[in-house]
């Protein structure tokens, strides 16, 4: 009976200490649910890292607050406020810079890379509660969630962007950008950039007014339908007509327009004191750009196209033996879309700096038809050098393929042209109905390029600041009608909407600077020495523990 109530003792106080034991593991976890739901909420986090990485200087926080001078522009929060006043019936909360990540916190915090970008937004949100919100979108879940925040229908979002978002306007960021890479290194950063990419993106939504767009007239340009018009107006421009020969170009002017002219831009020539083409040439050294449209039924124009053989374009033409001109017209039978062969699919072009425009639209497992009716082909002039690039024997990166472009460096000025799109391999140039150049696999006809000024300067001793001005020139004005434009068959508006935004300025703001990772290897012990060092280090404190276990068991089966 004795032994009875020994074991039941035993039972009672082991079921006890069983059911402590619980209550206190099941009390633990739900204090630490709540903290960190709590320091989640508060931010109740500090920056321990040597560098610290996530914090902003108090650069950033001046130019958030005060703005950046170069730009002569309110600040971010100055913008803000401004945009409340306008709008008294607009909730205050309705009206913040809203700071998006495309995945639950847990997910994101559960990523290093990741953690530190979000802990920085969260920072913004503190400093700036009244002006910042920091959301997160689960867009596995939802991804609708973010489809407003898409350029095009060609865009993706990830789980790892960020998208900072004021008003209409908004930037999307994937993770990497916001760290810096050694060149051709895009898995390990070396620096995180974090805070210069935020007030970047900052700065440019909410700036105080969108660029403008300024489309030539009296040249008898003439515009049959708006859908162009419309679509220089969602990628953000403001869109102005603008007469060269009496008006000056605007100071907000971004983007000038040339589309189908009919006459001859005018310089001064002892006659006329107006010089439109000196016009345009300040304007591009000003690092803005042009597009310029036009086809085989433009006659040519000397003025205009001389100055375009400046930035490596030439439209082609051909001068028969009586001394008149006719301008090239494409026939590509092999990708018609009519009968006729003049109305056809064209050919993406994969490498150079042309390529950069269609690299989100080329990423679709079936990347859309782009369009190109009644068009004339484009050459490179004659004062630039035709380049081949070929990569390394040794490289390893499938994108970096052999391409072709042209360059031209004189008193100073370095540009370069790029093709943007061509034709097939099989197509054919006509002019006054006779066959004058054939396409092949190594000179496919020029459809579109880009030329591209490069003024670079220095910032610090690290970072460039790359301020271009590109000149893209299309020999097809169908390309950009209504037609081509409405169809969601065709990729035509999706690629003007990323041209538009490629050439597009952004304010950058100088004077942050990115934060290098600190040096954490142990640099004075061989390799030999350091598993000795890890392996006595991992099974010393096993022993110590079990060799303590044995001694505590011993000793009570003795007492």
């Amino acid at each position: 009976m004795k032994m009875k109530t020994s074991t039941s003792r035993k039972l009672r106080y082991g079921g006890v200490s069983a059911g402590l034991t619980a209550l206190i593991i099941a009390v633990i976890i739900i204090v630490n649910v709540i903290f960190s739901a709590l320091s989640q909420k508060f931010l109740w986090y500090a920056d321990l890292t040597p560098e610290l990485l996530y914090s902003l200087s108090d650069t950033a926080l001046d130019l958030i607050e005060n703005g950046d001078e170069k730009f002569e522009s309110l600040s971010p929060i100055e913008m803000v406020d401004k945009a409340r006043e306008e709008n008294p019936d607009t909730a205050p909360e309705d009206l913040m810079i809203d700071i998006i990540f495309c995945d639950d916190p847990d997910t994101i915090e559960a990523n290093t890379y990741q953690r530190y970008v979000h802990h920085t937004a969260l920072e913004l949100e503190e400093k700036f509660p009244d002006y910042f919100n920091v959301e997160h979108y689960n867009i596995i879940r939802n991804p609708s969630s973010v489809s407003k925040f898409k350029t095009n229908s060609l865009s993706q979002i990830y789980t790892t962007s960020v998208i900072v978002s004021f008003g209409t306007e908004y930037r999307v960021h994937n993770v990497q950008s916001f760290y810096t890479f050694n060149e051709g290194e895009t898995e390990t950063p070396w620096a995180y950039n974090g805070e210069k990419a935020f007030v970047a993106s900052i700065l440019a939504v909410t700036r105080a007014e969108s660029p403008v767009a300024c489309i030539t007239t009296n040249h008898g340009e003439a515009f049959d339908d708006s859908q162009f018009l419309n679509t220089l107006i969602d990628a953000g421009y403001i869109v102005q007509n603008l007469d060269l020969a009496a008006d000056e170009i605007p100071e907000k002017c971004r983007l000038i327009v040339v589309f189908d002219p009919k006459s001859d831009f005018t310089v001064a020539d002892g006659v006329a004191d107006i010089d439109e083409i000196e016009k345009l040439d300040k304007f591009l050294d000003g690092t803005n750009s042009m597009m310029v449209f036009m086809d085989p039924d433009t006659q040519r124009l000397e003025n205009f196209e001389e100055y375009l053989e400046e930035w490596g374009i030439s439209y082609d033409r051909y001068t028969d033996d009586a001394g008149v001109e006719t301008s090239h017209r494409i026939m590509d039978s092999s990708q018609a879309l009519t009968v006729d062969g003049y109305t056809f699919k064209a050919d993406y072009v994969t490498a150079g700096t042309g390529a950069a425009f269609t690299t989100d639209m080329r990423s679709r497992p079936v990347p859309q038809s782009i369009i190109f009716k009644n068009a004339m082909s484009i050459s490179y002039s004659d004062v630039y050098s035709p380049t081949h690039y070929a990569p390394e024997e040794n490289s390893t990166d499938e994108d970096d393929v052999a391409y072709d472009y042209a360059s031209y460096y004189a008193n100073g000025t370095s540009r370069a042209i790029f093709d943007v799109f061509t034709t097939s391999a099989k197509a054919e140039a006509y002019a006054g109905g006779v066959l004058r150049e054939s396409a092949s696999d190594t000179n496919k006809l020029k459809l579109m390029t880009v030329s591209v000024e490069n003024r670079t300067t220095q910032e610090d001793n690290y970072h460039t600041v790359n301020e271009a001005s590109y000149v893209l020139a299309c020999g097809s004005t169908d390309f950009a009608s209504s037609a081509l434009l409405q169809s969601n068959s065709y990729g035509n508006t999706n690629l003007l909407l990323t041209a538009l935004r490629t050439i597009g300025k952004e304010p950058v703001p100088v004077g942050l600077e990115f934060k290098p990772f600190a040096d954490l290897t142990i640099d004075t012990i061989t390799t030999a020495e350091s598993t000795q060092y890890t392996v006595v280090l991992t099974v010393v404190p096993i022993l110590v523990a079990a060799i303590t276990g044995i001694v505590v068991i011993v000793r009570r089966k003795n007492r």
